[in-house]
């Protein structure tokens, strides 16, 4: 039989039923991203608890904080290495085989599902790590780092600089006590001279007067108290500044060590799921087997 100009015959190639649509399957996606969040979720529980075992609120009985970070880096890379290539390799055995492209195109294909793991592995363990299923965890790890300030930095922060100054400051050896108003108008005059950096001399004469009349005692005595007290107070203001810039640098560390972290769980993923989906292709079990 002849054909007409108008009539057209066309072959299907295998596997043109799933080339219409996505590549993506999110079954095996979402498995594995559970597996991913689910081992995150109990090693970071595990290493808490390692953590915990680590320090002490004596200084002498705990661990280092360099030790500690060090270990921390490493914990954190191994478990984020471990669960997203867990998830990727599930994800990319699980998938199923398509004969539409070549083995590199097939090896990209399982690798893509192996990244798409690993972002919704992210995003379930930031919902989880947010919910009170991992409490338990997160509160080990606050602990650890509770204790691992030590028991100085508690009583620290119990003491109130201005309060210790003031009280040394208006001592009155048995004289009759300094007023509220006038602990509270010392007070102020401290803390104007703390924002500027110098005590001005008419601040501390005025205030040594009032403190010399009011307790008894030479001038020169309370000259010398207000200048021992200023010196103790900008010594608390440049500890504070001090442990604020390294609060600063700290999170700026912790920050690009969670980005690298990720971005080695993403590679971890993208290369399990491609081996997983050469052993789906060969039938090779994932300890050597067939």
């Amino acid at each position: 039989m002849s054909l007409g100009s108008t009539d057209v015959v066309v072959v299907s190639p295998p596997g043109s039923a799933n080339a219409a649509g996505s590549y993506l399957e999110w079954s095996p996606i979402l498995g594995g991203a559970v597996l991913s969040a689910a081992i995150s979720t109990i090693m970071a529980a595990f290493g808490s608890a390692i953590g915990l075992s680590l320090v002490s609120a004596e200084a002498g009985r705990s661990t280092s904080m360099v030790a500690l970070a060090i270990a921390g880096a490493l914990w954190a890379l191994w478990v984020t290495v471990s669960a997203c290539g867990a998830g990727g390799y599930l994800a990319g055995r699980m998938r199923k085989p398509l004969a539409d492209g070549s083995a590199h195109e097939r090896g990209v294909r399982d690798g893509a599902h192996g990244l798409v793991v690993w972002a919704v592995g992210a995003l379930l363990v930031a919902v989880i790590t947010s919910s009170s299923l991992v409490g338990a965890a997160r509160t080990a790890a606050s602990g650890v780092a509770a204790v691992a300030n030590g028991a100085g930095s508690l009583v620290s922060q119990q003491a109130d600089p201005l309060a210790s100054a003031l009280d040394t400051v208006m001592r009155s050896n048995g004289a009759t006590p300094p007023t509220q108003a006038e602990r509270e108008e010392a007070s102020r005059i401290l803390v104007r001279s703390l924002a500027g950096g110098s005590l001005e001399p008419s601040d501390r004469e005025y205030v040594a007067s009032r403190m010399a009349a009011r307790m008894n005692i030479p001038q020169t005595e309370a000259e010398q108290r207000i200048d021992e007290a200023f010196a103790r107070l900008n010594q608390a203001k440049e500890t504070a500044r001090q442990a604020a810039e390294t609060a600063r640098k700290t999170g700026i560390i912790v920050a690009f060590l969670t980005a690298a972290v990720l971005l080695v769980g993403a590679a971890a993923a993208y290369l399990a799921a491609m081996l997983g989906g050469r052993h789906r292709d060969e039938e090779i079990d994932l300890f050597g087997g067939r």
